[in-house]
């Protein structure tokens, strides 16, 4: 039995296409964003987290500019339509969008969700998206981080293991 797919959106207004008919459809609408370079457990566990909270995930992926700007020269290792092509995958997303952006203002003004999710390593006073959250009306989420379960930490896991 093949697998379909959640579709990948390649702008903020595709996002805000899909997210109202959603909303058309009763679906309460979740939102989450990051870089989700080297897809994880700490991630696939996280996203599950998220869905629970709604009836429709979206997750938005910072693109490979954004990703260098605020990660380093370095990053990211995985290109944004190779990283949103594997959420996609993941049972509990249902639409993925490449955006921009350093941080999610402009994507949350456009996806208006019912709630707004992020790992546990923020908080309110922390969140650079908090204010424009509050504005269109999100609930605020903030979900544990799985200890020793982060991009930072596969790596250093992978770079000791071959170290001369």
């Amino acid at each position: 039995m093949a697998v379909t797919p959640a579709p990948i959106l390649t702008s903020l207004d595709e996002a805000s296409v899909w997210t109202q008919a959603q909303r058309d459809s009763g679906r309460k609408v979740v939102l989450t964003n990051g870089h989700f370079d080297l897809l994880h457990a700490g991630h696939a566990t996280y996203l599950q987290a998220a869905r629970l909270l709604g009836d429709a995930l979206i997750v938005g992926v910072n693109d490979d500019a954004a990703t260098t700007a605020l990660k380093g020269p370095q990053r990211p290792l995985i290109p944004a339509t190779e990283r949103a092509l594997l959420l996609s995958h993941l049972r509990a997303v249902d639409c993925v969008v490449i955006f921009p952006q350093y941080t999610a203002d402009a994507l949350l003004r456009y996806v208006r969700p019912h709630v707004y999710v992020k790992g546990g390593d923020y908080d309110l006073s922390s969140l650079p998206e908090a204010a424009t959250a509050a504005e269109v009306g999100a609930e605020m989420a903030f979900i544990p981080l799985v200890p020793g379960h982060s991009t930072t930490s596969v790596l250093q896991r992978i770079l000791s293991r071959f170290a001369p």
